[in-house]
């Protein structure tokens, strides 16, 4: 998978982290990560190890733009209690037209 300001050499040239003699973190690599060899804006080859977990085809999620008077009611809520749960999360919530989980 590309990544921005990069380009992937060929299709093919993804490989599974394996142990190897260079690797500092040893035997364990290979099962969490994974190697992708990219070339940069100048043409120079660079290997990225990544998480396999790392699902790069999915579509990031978008970032909330609260409006100035959710940041600051938000904010008052925080400072009374770092942790708002149950009712007062969903009255909350419900008050500035906004998801529960968005009021975290």
């Amino acid at each position: 998978k590309d990544i921005p300001g990069t380009s992937a050499i060929s299709p093919g040239s993804s490989k599974e982290c394996a142990p190897d003699s260079e690797s500092p973190s040893g035997a364990g690599e290979a099962d969490y990560c994974r190697r992708i060899l990219v070339r940069d804006a100048k043409g120079t080859i660079r290997e990225i190890v990544l998480p396999k977990g790392l699902d790069l085809d999915r579509p990031k999620r978008t970032r909330t733009s609260f409006t100035a008077e959710q940041l600051y009611r938000l904010e008052l809520e925080f400072q009374r209690c770092q942790y708002v749960v149950g009712r007062e999360r969903t009255e909350l919530a419900r008050q500035l037209n906004l998801s529960e989980t968005q009021v975290r």
